[in-house]
């Protein structure tokens, strides 16, 4: 009876060691070796049959952290979102990484899934993580200070794209975002150093392309900052905005047929209505009152009137030039060639019954006449000279201009003076005149004399 008592504790202790053992087994080389089954299954694109097998694993094994990665990773592919950050998150949260499982992977998982659903601040919180756990990696520092820009927080973006070129200096994307922030800011020479680093490293970054050439354009260097802008062009997004750019290089060049040209081309692919568009004919008719044309200048100022009235000053603009839009005498006067304006200027004098002495044509703009009065019944009256300006501009007559006029009347030995203008004059330029012999006859008494003489 005692022999069967320690035969049974014996065997019993025999059956234990043994289902140990195989348990052992099982766990060390059969469990892994069918969750890279699953693993393949999932690379050969069987997710469905892979998914029903690592949940019914999990059910067995819930603190196995490849199950619950590859489980992830499977509702990824079939873009559950919802549940792989869940399964994600549970790999986190048990914290047994390394050997197939890295932390690091599994946060950039879930940083990649947030970036591209638009969850920004969680996004950034892992990237702020994998910062930490591998610093070595630039783009981690690059897409912290993407988010950050994106909130309009440029002061904590800024060093993070510079620790991202510090730690990968041909990292181009940072190069480019460090310009575009120095260029916000107004320090031109860094943003142009950063974005000439950015285009040599990466030549198909056509937005650093794009703003080289703004800081190139800030700093006059404009044949240079052209050929930036029609780099930019072979992105089709970048190609109103290039050509409203070139439009102002040329426009500063004073070449304002060019500049004309660059804006209809920018006008012709501008969504129409947007703000872009209403740039492109706000500098469009900004170029075209610098060559008097303004049937065009006042056309694009009414159309952008009509979509938003408010648009820097066009609603001035349009007051400004109420008369040229009515009135043919003052908008002919102001078209005419140089050649007719100066014949128009003479028939005003005469207009006025002065005889011309000396007549200097300033430019297409302004002509100084000196002239005197006519001979009256009174051949023995000594006749008074006369000094008059006339210009034909938009712009108020300042002080100066007066200012300058009667010291020519001293020179010239002139005893009064008329200031005659097709805009106005500043206050400051009206007092100057209050106590002093010069006329000032404006845009009103100038339509009168144009109707008169027509």
């Amino acid at each position: 009876m005692d022999f069967d008592i320690i035969t049974l504790v014996l065997l019993f202790g025999i059956i234990v060691v043994v289902g140990i053992f195989i348990a052992y087994i099982l766990k060390a080389y059969v469990a892994p070796k069918r969750v890279e089954e699953l693993a393949e299954m999932l690379k050969a694109g069987q997710i469905g049959p892979a998914i029903k097998r690592l949940q019914n694993m999990l059910e067995e094994n819930d603190r196995d952290p490849y199950i619950h990665f590859l489980l992830a990773e499977a509702y990824n592919m079939q873009k559950d979102v919802p549940q792989a950050i869940m399964e994600y998150k549970q790999v986190i949260k048990i914290g047994k990484f390394g050997g197939k499982v890295k932390e690091e992977m599994v946060r950039s998982r879930l940083a990649k899934i947030f970036l591209a659903n638009k969850n920004y601040e969680e996004a950034k919180k892992e990237f702020l993580i994998l910062t930490k756990l591998d610093p070595t990696n630039a783009d981690n520092f690059y897409q912290v200070g993407k988010l950050f820009n994106s909130a309009n927080l440029i002061d904590k973006a800024l060093p993070y794209f510079k620790q991202a070129v510090k730690i990968n200096a041909n990292h181009a994307k940072s190069h480019n975002e460090i310009g575009m922030i120095e260029y916000s800011l107004n320090n031109l020479a860094e943003a142009k150093n950063a974005l000439t680093e950015a285009v040599k490293r990466e030549p198909e970054l056509y937005n650093a392309h794009y703003y080289l050439g703004l800081c190139l354009k800030s700093q006059k260097d404009y044949d240079w900052a052209m050929k930036e802008f029609d780099i930019s062009m072979q992105d089709e997004s970048l190609v109103p905005r290039a050509h409203l750019a070139k439009g102002l290089c040329f426009m500063e060049k004073d070449q304002h047929p060019k500049a004309m040209v660059e804006f209809e081309r920018g006008l012709a692919v501008a969504p129409k209505s947007s703000e872009l568009e209403m740039n492109l004919r706000y500098f469009m008719a900004a170029n075209a009152e610098k060559i008097r044309d303004f049937h065009v200048a006042i056309n694009n100022w009414e159309r952008i009137h009509d979509v938003s009235p408010k648009f820097k000053d066009v609603a001035e603009k349009l007051k400004q030039y109420e008369e040229f839009r009515t009135d043919d005498a003052i908008k002919d006067f102001m078209i005419a060639p140089p050649g007719k304006f100066e014949s128009t200027s003479r028939q005003i004098i005469e207009y006025m019954n002065l005889n011309i002495i000396d007549m200097q044509v300033v430019n297409d703009s302004e002509v100084r006449i000196l002239a005197t009065e006519q001979e009256g019944k009174w051949r023995n009256t000594k006749l008074a000279n006369r000094l008059i300006y006339i210009f034909r501009v938009t712009e108020p007559i300042q002080e100066k201009i007066v200012g300058q006029m009667h010291e020519d009347m001293r020179t010239k030995n002139a005893t009064r003076g008329v200031c005659m203008t097709t805009s106005d004059f500043t206050t400051q330029a009206g007092v100057f005149c209050q106590s002093r012999p010069i006329e000032l006859q404006g845009k009103k008494e100038m339509i009168q004399f144009l109707r008169a003489i027509a």
